[in-house]
């Protein structure tokens, strides 16, 4: 009698282990997941745009969201939205929106609202980014003994300089940007830095742009100003790739190396022929 009751005792446990164990698998796979959303302000030759990204968690791993479709908002002093455009993000994550027309109307700051519905797989989310309006401006500065050094200043939207801000200061190359000088700098009180550019580098035609950038700053975003100069040494064309060089593409081989072992095959080839008939010769004197 004990064993049935335990034999009883057992499957009633196993049956409600199991009806858990499934309710929870059930569970886990109608939650949605969380995407969520990133947005950064980037201005750059008088542009003004919203680097958005998306991404969300799978499991232990963080994927991309490819093919989202979010909206763009602007927010006013009301607290209304008004549209801007209806974005989808491409494989990589990303969009970079062009907001131009939101600042047709000036202001010191802008809030900007970024909305995506979700779906069957995902709950909905919402970004909400303010960025007060920073003007960067950047210039060469050539000293009397024709030393070289970039000055840049930093102001606010009504031109007061703003001051102890840190801005990057660097030269653009093909696979990286060089740091130009200490390379990092901070803004004195009239919101100014001068970086002393000491070596010069080369550049196709003596061409060098050198940039300025406030990076990823909390109240005025990422802003990059570029001065284009031509104090770069210029780039000497030393490529041999149209000569005959033993480093050359087959048709450019040198002479010696095209006309030397044609000549040794030929030699061979010839006192082979020569040795044949020679044999043949021969072998037709015996007969006779």
């Amino acid at each position: 009698m004990k064993n049935n009751n335990y034999i009883k005792q057992t499957i009633f446990t196993i049956c409600i282990l199991f009806f858990g164990f499934s309710s929870v698998t059930i569970n886990a796979k109608s939650k949605k997941l969380k995407a969520r959303i990133s947005v950064q302000y980037i201005k750059e030759s008088g542009q003004n745009n919203l680097a958005i990204t998306a991404k969300y968690k799978e499991g232990k791993l963080f994927k991309m969201g490819r093919g989202f479709k979010l909206k763009v908002y602007s927010v006013m002093d009301n607290d209304s939205l008004v549209f801007l455009e209806d974005i989808v993000l491409n494989p990589q994550g990303k969009f970079n929106l062009n907001i131009n027309k939101a600042f047709e109307k000036v202001q010191n700051s802008y809030t900007f609202k970024v909305i995506f519905a979700g779906s069957e797989k995902f709950k909905n989310a919402k970004k909400t980014v303010t960025i007060k309006i920073a003007n960067l401006t950047s210039k060469l500065i050539i000293s009397k003994d024709k030393k070289y050094s970039i000055e840049a200043t930093l102001t606010d939207a009504e031109g007061n300089p703003i001051p102890e801000t840190e801005v990057n200061v660097q030269l653009d190359r093909l696979f990286s940007p060089l740091p130009v000088g200490n390379g990092i700098y901070f803004t004195n009180e009239n919101g100014t830095i001068v970086a002393p550019i000491k070596e010069i580098m080369p550049g196709i035609n003596g061409k060098l742009n050198y940039e300025v950038l406030l990076k990823d700053n909390d109240d005025y975003g990422t802003i990059k100003s570029v001065v284009k100069t031509a104090i770069g040494k210029e780039i000497k064309d030393l490529s041999t790739f149209d000569q005959r060089t033993m480093w050359s593409p087959p048709t450019m081989a040198p002479w010696a190396d095209l006309i030397i072992p044609n000549l040794l095959i030929l030699g061979i080839w010839g006192t082979l022929v020569i040795l044949v008939i020679n044999l043949f010769r021969i072998s037709k004197h015996k007969n006779s």
